[in-house]
């Protein structure tokens, strides 16, 4: 007769007749099955506990990187924006209006100043309007160009005020200090152009010792823009003195360009038949 004992922790009975091996290989599931229920439990109670927080703290991570990826997106855009406008802008007005708007995107706004100012600076070198073609351009005023150097001066000398002393900044600056010598040159005043240029080579000379070399030779050279050069008058028309007929002969004539007179041409003399007459009367006479 098999006797049963309590065994194992959860008081059931085997018998006591079980091999060892058995035994030992249910107390080993009745552990796991322990362990399992203990890790499930555990899980549950960090669910309910710190669960949230940390799906909190996922949900706020994944809401500021898509923060900054559109805020990316968005400078990307405003600096495409603002190269689009730089480029299809070409009036003074409009080419500053993009400097303010873009102040603070790459160098747009002083590349926009700089197209400005050699926009009125050309103006002036060409005496004509802003915006005016060569063929149909119409003449600049004393107003205009007094207006057009008081902006491009403006415009220039807020380019030199703004470099920083970079290397992103030296053509910029170089290029508005030969435009203020420019302008300089062109009011007489030889000693401020000779002094903007020896500025714009000092300038240059770490980076681009060419354009500090070219600076250096145009401000030697400064002086011959001092002297005054005086062109002669205009030849007087040419009159036609009294006496003379007008020539009737068009000058544009393409079948005489060189204007020569047309010589006269003699007609042949007619042919007659009186001598062939006479002659053939005259044989029989002179015959016996």
């Amino acid at each position: 007769m098999r006797c049963f004992e309590p065994i194992g922790t959860d008081g059931q009975f085997r018998s006591s007749q079980e091999p060892p091996m058995d035994r030992e290989r249910l107390q080993q599931v009745q552990q796991s099955d322990l362990s399992e229920s203990r890790v499930n439990e555990d899980f549950v109670n960090w669910i309910k506990t710190s669960g949230p927080w940390y799906l909190l703290a996922i949900l706020v991570g994944i809401a500021v990187y898509m923060y900054l990826v559109n805020l990316q997106r968005a400078e990307i855009r405003e600096r495409e924006q603002a190269w689009f406008d730089l480029n299809e802008a070409v009036m003074p007005a409009s080419l500053e209006d993009v400097a303010q708007r873009h102040a603070e995107i790459d160098s747009v706004g002083t590349l926009a100043r700089l197209r400005a100012a050699n926009t009125y600076l050309q103006s002036l070198q060409t005496n004509l309007a802003v915006g005016s073609s060569l063929e149909e351009g119409t003449p600049l005023s004393d107003e205009d160009r007094t207006f057009g150097l008081a902006q491009a001066d403006r415009l220039y000398k807020q380019i030199v005020s703004e470099d920083s002393g970079d290397f992103g900044d030296t053509i910029t600056t170089v290029s508005a200090l030969n435009g203020l010598a420019a302008i300089s040159e062109s009011q007489g005043d030889v000693d401020a152009a000779r002094g903007y240029y020896e500025q714009a080579a000092e300038r240059a000379d770490t980076w681009y010792p060419i354009l500090a070399e070219q600076s250096r030779q145009r401000a030697t050279t400064a002086d011959l823009y001092a002297t005054e050069i005086l062109l002669p008058d205009p030849p007087s028309p040419v009159t036609t003195p009294s006496g003379i007929p007008a020539t009737q002969i068009d000058p544009l004539d393409i079948d005489n360009i060189l204007n020569l007179p047309t010589p006269a041409v003699d007609a042949p003399p007619a042919a007659t038949e009186g001598p062939s007459q006479d002659s053939d009367e005259s044989t029989p006479a002179d015959s016996p």
